[in-house]
């Protein structure tokens, strides 16, 4: 016998084998299915249909439509969702945009320029660090409030202390503040 012969004895052997326990089931069922007579040969067929038509509501029908109910049922909130992350990504670009350039650096002269600018004259003005206090003397309230909105917007200080005092004369006050630079604010 040469190595072909050998190669396909096994071959075949091993699909004999096969094929052996495959007629031989096949032997069994067909002599089962002729021992019975031919209602229960109706009956087993219909039960076999209704057990693959069970098997594949089951493992497929049923499975598609759950989870299509499931995203029915989710998918608005999941739509919230992306609607609420559109607006804080909008809203945080906006906060981009407006915190722009970097304030200028805190100092006695960009005080002064900038409460002369709103027609607000200083008795006192001194700045150590991130803190400044001014003392300003018979200076209209309406002015004050202005300069004080734009410091906050433009040299990015906040107000930590402040008295302010009315004098007789309407609309004229006393005021005695202290300012902080907000953090992260420092000029580049």
């Amino acid at each position: 016998m040469n190595a072909r012969n050998v190669r396909e004895a096994r071959n075949g052997g091993a699909a004999g084998s096969a094929g052996t326990a495959l007629s031989g089931i096949r032997r069994s069922l067909s002599t089962f299915w002729n021992e019975r007579n031919r209602r229960e040969q109706n009956m087993l067929a219909l039960a076999l249909i209704v057990i693959v038509l069970g098997l594949f509501y089951a493992l497929l029908i049923d499975p598609a439509l759950s989870g299509r109910a499931e995203l029915t049922h989710r998918l608005p909130a999941l739509r919230q969702q992306a609607a609420d992350m559109q607006r804080m990504a909008r809203e945080a670009a906006a906060l981009t945009e407006k915190a722009g350039a970097p304030a200028p650096a805190l100092s006695s002269a960009t005080l002064s320029a900038s409460l002369s600018a709103r027609g607000l004259s200083t008795q006192n003005l001194s700045v150590s660090g991130d803190l400044a206090k001014v003392q300003l003397t018979g200076v209209s309230f309406a002015n004050l409030i202005d300069w004080l909105q734009s410091a906050q917007q433009g040299l990015r200080l906040s107000v930590i202390d402040a008295s302010i005092v009315a004098q007789k004369q309407p609309g004229m006050v006393n005021a005695d503040l202290t300012l902080r630079r907000q953090a992260g604010t420092e000029a580049q």
